[in-house]
């Protein structure tokens, strides 16, 4: 199911993984968000809006599928 295969993807999202990109210097851009704390606030907004797409797919699923029922139980 859909919701399966989303946590699914949720989870290896939120995995931390080190890559070797990842170990040089920082650029300045990742020095500021770091030393400002505003990265905090970027990965919450990330979040929510994921969250917010994930509820979204899930209730349109389940409308979807009360309309297919409707128009089976039509016929």
């Amino acid at each position: 199911m859909i919701v399966n295969r989303l946590a699914g993807v949720m989870a290896i999202m939120a995995s931390s993984m080190s890559t070797f990109a990842a170990s040089g210097a920082p650029g300045w851009l990742q020095e500021r968000m770091y030393a400002s704390g505003k990265i905090n606030t970027v990965v919450m907004v990330v979040g929510v809006v994921l969250i917010g797409i994930a509820v979204w797919m899930f209730a349109l699923d389940r409308r979807l599928a009360r309309m297919e029922r409707k128009v089976k139980s039509e016929k």
